[in-house]
C-alpha cells in the first residue's frame, strides 16, 4: 500500500510541477494531450517515484548504513516541499542564467545536507542527479519532449540541481 501511495503522490506532485515547466516555456511535448503534457507523463512520474525510492536500498547497503527510524510526517513534508520548491523555481528562473539556477539549487541542497544527512543519502543525492539527468537526456533524444534551452546532451545544465533534492528521508524507510 505504501508503494501505491508513493506512486500516486509522485505522479500527482511531479505532473503538477512538470505542468509549470510546460506552461512557462521550459520544455515542450511533441504530442501534448492534457494540460500541455503528453498522456504518459503521470505514468512516468509514478514509475520514477517508485524507482527513486527503491534505488536507495543498494546505496544504503553499499555504505553499510542501517535502516533509520521512520521519518516523521513533518520531515517528509519538509523534504517534499524542498523538492517541490526546487522544481517550481526552475519554471520561473531566467533561461539566460542557467549557471545561477544551478548554483542556487546546489547551494540550497548543501544547506539541507549540512543539517546532518547520512553519508549514504548525500551519495544517493549525487547518484540521482546523474541518473535523473541522464534519463531525461535519453528521453529527450528519443523525441518524447524537448527543453527549450538545452545546454548539455539536450537538457539544461541546472537539471541535476533538481534531482539533488529527490533523495531525502522518505528513501530511508519505505523500501526496508
Amino acid at each position: 500500500m505504501r508503494w501505491l501511495v508513493l506512486a500516486l503522490a509522485g505522479a500527482a506532485i511531479c505532473t503538477v510541477c512538470d505542468h509549470l515547466h510546460a506552461t512557462h516555456g521550459v520544455l515542450y511535448y511533441v504530442h501534448p494531450v492534457v494540460w500541455a503534457q503528453a498522456w504518459w507523463v503521470p505514468l512516468l512520474f509514478a514509475a520514477a517515484s517508485v524507482a527513486a525510492v527503491a534505488g536507495a536500498t543498494p546505496v544504503r547497503r553499499l555504505f553499510g548504513a542501517r535502516v533509520a527510524a521512520a521519518p516523521t510526517a513533518r520531515e517528509i513534508a519538509g523534504d517534499g516541499l524542498a523538492f517541490i520548491v526546487a522544481y517550481a523555481y526552475t519554471s520561473f528562473a531566467p533561461a539566460d542564467r542557467p549557471n545561477v539556477t544551478l548554483a542556487l539549487l546546489a547551494a540550497w541542497w548543501l544547506a539541507r545536507v549540512v543539517r546532518g544527512r547520512a553519508a549514504w543519502l548525500v551519495a544517493y543525492s549525487l547518484v540521482m542527479a546523474l541518473a535523473g539527468s541522464a534519463f531525461e537526456a535519453s528521453w529527450s533524444a528519443l523525441g518524447f519532449f524537448y527543453y527549450r534551452h538545452p545546454d548539455v546532451a539536450g537538457v539544461p545544465r541546472w537539471l541535476p540541481g533538481i534531482y539533488l533534492h529527490v533523495a531525502d528521508r522518505k528513501s530511508t524507510r519505505l523500501n526496508s
